[in-house]
């Protein structure tokens, strides 16, 4: 009995002894936290960067973020913890006010503690430090001409100067954002923007910004009367059979049943049509810094226009609405197979099957324009190569999700569809854009 007493007691001590190790390895851990410091560049403005600290031991307890400059810390963000934080993400933000004006060269210091009882009880300690430039003054930005009317849906042109530390400017309305190019323009620092009115923004109001490397912004407002266009609602019935014939092949799909026609559609009309137009804007991106046209954009040749631009459309499959769609261009038609021309010279930007869209072209006309042609059932062009205008560059088709041979044609500003009527008009094209180019061309804006 009294050696299975000293048994257990053998063995508590030893239970105490483990259990002490373990809470003395716990407390007295070495292992410092880590820094991350998610800066674009090497510039701090006001716009805000972001300090992430992990901790994989005791836990944090204190987190510092100064900047030096001149010979003076400036504290940024001081933050201490009661309780264990195993982990932190700290989105600081820098004010003039903070700084006292002070711009420049400066380093960036952010320091970390833990709990541990390490280092006599103080803690283990990471630092980090960044050589980075303080700029608090946004750039300089100068309206020079602006347009007085847009179409709903429709095209404007702006000109403007900004100040040379500019790495970003151009025109914010709602969502949607329209880069200025320099062009072939006369006088230094001055840009042109086409820009849409696009046909969901509503009441939103347009703004000019710029913003340097530092994030700092200065915005001045675009005023104009927006005219509206008149735009027609369609009800679209959808058959079995336009199901079966047309959109299970788009989604590579066979022996569908009849309880899954309704969702191969909305798989179709809303998803894939969703990714052919990111896919769009995605081309629209890259655009030559100069513009490739001199004269007005051409409707197909002996065209009838079928469907308009921003016809709303519902569909319905037995009765029951189950999508609805925006028509953002226009349905142009001849004869089966007939030869497509192009709107415009340029160079072709896309020249490949696109989902919904089927076989499509898409022409770079430069400074952001493009024109898109879809449904096509032979394409005679390529990437790169370029085109003139009423060049013929394929034909007519039905290909992707349609009912009938015709030409799908669009335009657009950086990949947001705009009213292709403004650009076949050559009084408007010739009024409101070639004017004003030229004289930005000649420097008499």
């Amino acid at each position: 009995m009294l050696n299975m007493k000293k048994t257990l007691l053998y063995l508590l001590v030893i239970l105490i002894v483990i259990a002490g190790g373990f809470w003395v390895r716990a407390r007295f851990e070495w292992q410092a936290p880590v820094i991350s410091i998610k800066l674009d560049n090497g510039y701090i403005g006001t716009r805000p960067f972001v300090v992430s600290v992990v901790e994989e031991g005791s836990g944090l307890k204190k987190i510092s973020v100064v900047l030096r400059a001149n010979g003076v810390d400036y504290p940024l963000m001081i933050e201490e913890y009661d309780a264990p934080v195993m982990s932190k993400e700290l989105s600081i933000s820098v004010s003039r006010e903070q700084l006292k004006d002070q711009e420049g060269p400066a380093v960036l210091r952010v320091s970390a503690r833990d709990r541990s009882f390490w280092g006599v009880f103080k803690g283990n300690e990471s630092t980090q430090e960044l050589y980075v430039v303080v700029d608090l003054t946004p750039p300089k930005l100068h309206l020079i001409s602006n347009d007085r009317y847009i179409n709903f849906g429709g095209t404007g042109l702006i000109f403007y100067q900004a100040s040379s530390d500019t790495v970003r400017s151009g025109v914010k309305l709602g969502s949607y954002f329209f880069k200025g190019y320099r062009g072939k323009l006369k006088v230094a620092d001055t840009f042109m923007a086409f820009f849409a009115h696009p046909h969901d923004v509503g009441d939103s109001k347009a703004v000019l910004i710029a913003e340097d490397a530092a994030g700092n912004r200065v915005e001045r407002a675009l005023g104009y009367n927006v005219q509206n266009v008149k735009k027609r609602k369609k009800k679209i019935q959808v058959s079995d059979r336009l199901i079966e014939n047309r959109v299970i092949p788009l989604l590579g799909k066979t022996g569908v049943g009849k309880e899954g026609l309704k969702d191969a559609f909305f798989a179709v009309n809303n998803g894939m049509r969703a990714r052919n137009e990111a896919k769009i804007r995605e081309v629209c991106q890259v655009s030559r810094n100069e513009m490739l046209w001199t004269l007005p954009f051409h409707q197909l040749s002996n065209s009838k226009v079928e469907a308009n631009f921003g016809d709303e459309r519902t569909y319905y499959y037995k009765g029951e609405p189950i999508d609805r769609a925006f028509h953002l261009g226009y349905d142009l038609a001849v004869t089966r197979n007939y030869p497509i021309e192009a709107a415009n010279s340029g160079v072709v930007a896309f020249a490949d099957d696109l989902g919904i869209y089927g076989s499509t072209v898409m022409i770079d006309h430069g400074l952001g324009l493009f024109t898109l042609y879809s449904h096509m059932s032979f394409i005679s062009v390529k990437k790169g190569e370029k085109v003139e205008r009423k060049q013929i560059i394929g034909r007519t088709g039905e290909t992707g999700l349609t009912t009938g041979d015709h030409l799908h044609y669009g335009t657009l500003i950086q990949g947001v569809p705009v009213l292709p009527l403004e650009w076949w008009d050559g009084r408007w094209v010739q009024e409101n854009i070639l004017i004003r180019v030229e004289a930005g061309v000649s420097g008499e804006l």
